[in-house]
């Protein structure tokens, strides 16, 4: 059981004040799965809580196990070298053969990026996902040559059968990306809502309207158990509707008299839309910069989500045969990431863009939490090149998602859950969203705040947090290469903020060295006094400290067994080395020693793990 339960609980009753809790009778009348009391279902979230990203649900009753969603989240900057974060797959992989399908909410990389690996350690027999999250998860699958997995696309309410024990229906909702649906999930122990991830847009860009009925309807017959995003939970009122941002769009867009940039997230198709739509009103050029946003462009186009003329978009190696005052160029990189387009553009890297005085950049977007300082040096380095960057709240370039407080609310009230479960959202996000529960009425013994691992058991309507399953996370330095572990991440880390020690020692058969030591040294901020030549000798002299201490050991004079020797002679050269300087510069560096036989046998530990 998470150890946070009661603490949460004690948190939520005492932020509370009077809470008058609801009585409710649940009916399933339109459920077409048998209610049976007697039937367990586990919900267990992998990833989601206590964090952005990585969102996968596992959702088990008896032999049946049903995923939704299966994500990753982006590294934060203490993960050096790390591309993405995966959650870990343990339970899953132990329970592979209960696994009877998949059902993706919407296209978002932090809801479907893990995907792929996950399908290189275990089989999914069907994975349902809506319209553009189909089209995304069909070429990932084609570029990781994953051939005869079933897809199958779903649109609104559309109900799926998912084993014996799950039947599930698609409720369109809205959200930052098209084709983006709340789950109503009936099962024997009692009926389930998923947000999925949402806010209510009452005025959307694409005329594709939240399906309130459907929710309505469930909230008549009763919900069991709420599973609701958490992401906007401390804001309060409404999240502006996505056409709030075509104003100041439309007039950057009209009025620039140099080259305009404009990022924004690649899955945010309607607002790259947005600029495809305005640029040709203006009757501007456009060319796109990214991999995402260009697949994305490609694949929204395919399906109809964009329509614009065949000779709209600019070729990159042909756009300084565009006038700058007659060019827009969509680029991703709105979270600073280090390799995407409008980064090496801002580092004056870029092979086909050079940022001039007085050219624009539009950041419709928002940091995600953890890339704050990545955005900021990104911006830096844009006004550093003389560029005009127009982002932040103040200028309406840029609306969430993701439903507020109010929002949240409505659907709680649309759905009058006898339980609730935030998610999505760090820990704080969880425990205020659990607090707008209780001003709805929800009962605060029934609301569930919990850790990603923790499972949800429910039975007959009622719902406890029965155990605790293995959960964490994969870090993956490329795809293709493979997993870090955390012995590696402190490697790196210590490489980055004190430098690196290589010592080489060869010694024979009596313990001596047969040569000097070898020192090599990285990245090391020598003690005060020290030059590169005076540090290594000292280092070397710690090491012949280390060989006169042990050779005392010795008992015949002769080293008896090479390996125990050298992993003493190992710890002892490295404690002699980090006292050194800790008393002199107080730095750690990564320390790696080796010891060597004359017979070439060798032996090497990596100090200050």
């Amino acid at each position: 059981m998470s150890k946070l339960t009661n603490q949460t609980r004690r948190i939520l009753k005492s932020s509370s004040g009077e809470v008058k809790a609801v009585t409710k009778t649940v009916r399933h009348e339109s459920s077409e799965i048998e209610y049976d009391p007697t039937k367990k279902v586990k919900v267990i979230s992998l990833g989601g809580l206590f964090e952005i990203g990585k969102n996968t649900w596992v959702f088990e009753c008896g032999d049946d196990i049903m995923l939704v969603d299966a994500g990753l989240a982006f590294p934060t900057t203490d993960m050096i070298g790390v591309d993405i974060v995966l959650p870990r797959l343990n339970y899953i992989v132990e329970n592979k053969d209960k696994i009877r399908a998949m059902i993706v909410t919407h296209g978002h990389e932090d809801h479907i990026g893990g995907i792929v690996p996950m399908l290189r350690e275990l089989h999914i027999p069907i994975i349902y996902a809506p319209g553009l999250a189909y089209a995304l998860v069909q070429n990932k699958l084609r570029e990781a040559n994953i051939v005869n997995q079933k897809l199958v696309w779903t649109k609104s309410r559309d109900k799926v059968q998912v084993g014996q024990y799950f039947s599930v229906q698609y409720v369109r909702n809205n959200h930052s990306i098209a084709d983006s649906f709340c789950l109503i999930i009936d099962t024997p122990a009692g009926r389930i809502v998923h947000s999925g991830d949402f806010k209510f847009d009452h005025s959307p860009v694409e005329n594709q309207y939240f399906d309130i009925r459907s929710l309505a309807r469930v909230g008549e017959e009763g919900v069991d158990l709420l599973i609701s995003d958490s992401t906007n939970a401390e804001r309060a009122g409404y999240t502006p509707s996505e056409k709030a941002v075509i104003p100041k769009i439309k007039e950057l867009i009209f009025n620039s008299n140099k080259k305009l940039l404009i990022t924004t997230f690649a899955s945010q198709v309607s607002r790259v839309k947005l600029v495809l739509q305005l640029a040709l009103q203006a009757n501007k050029k456009v060319t796109v910069f990214g991999r995402s946003m260009i697949n994305l462009a490609n694949i929204s186009r395919e399906l109809g989500y964009i329509s614009i003329p065949d000779n709209f978009i600019v070729k990159q190696e042909e756009i300084n045969k565009i006038p700058p005052e007659d060019l827009v160029i969509l680029t991703t990189g709105s979270q600073g990431e280090q390799f995407a387009a409008l980064s090496r553009i801002a580092r004056g890297e870029h092979k086909y863009v050079k940022i001039q005085p007085g050219d624009q950049v539009l950041i419709s977007a928002s940091p995600i939490p953890g890339n704050e300082k990545s955005v900021n040096n990104l911006i830096n380095n844009l006004f550093a090149r003389g560029a005009d960057v127009i982002y932040g709240k103040e200028h309406v370039i840029h609306v969430s998602g993701h439903a507020s407080q109010d929002e949240q609310k409505m659907l709680i009230n649309l759905c009058n859950p006898v339980n609730f479960m935030p998610c999505h959202g760090e820990y704080r996000m969880l425990l205020k969203h659990g607090e707008t529960g209780m001003k709805c009425g929800v009962d605060p013994d029934k609301i569930f705040v919990m850790d990603n691992g923790d499972v949800l058991e429910m039975q007959d309507g009622k719902c406890k947090v029965q155990d605790r399953v293995d959960a964490g996370i994969l870090l993956i330095d490329n795809d293709n290469v493979g997993r870090l572990d955390d012995d590696i991440i402190l490697e790196r880390r210590m490489i980055l903020s004190d430098g690196f020690i290589l010592v080489i020692a060869n010694i024979n058969a009596y313990g001596k060295f047969c040569v000097k030591p070898e020192v090599e040294t990285k990245g090391i901020l020598l003690p005060n006094g020290y030059d590169e030549h005076t540090f290594r000798k000292e280092l070397i002299e710690l090491c012949k400290k280390a060989e006169e201490a042990m050779e005392a050991t010795l008992e015949g004079g002769t080293v008896k067994n090479f390996e125990k020797y050298s992993v003493k002679l190992q710890g002892l050269i490295s404690h002699n080395i980090y006292s050194f300087l800790d008393n002199s510069a107080r730095r750690y560096p990564l320390l790696e020693v080796m010891v060597l036989s004359n017979s070439g046998a060798v032996s090497a530990s990596v100090a200050g793990l």
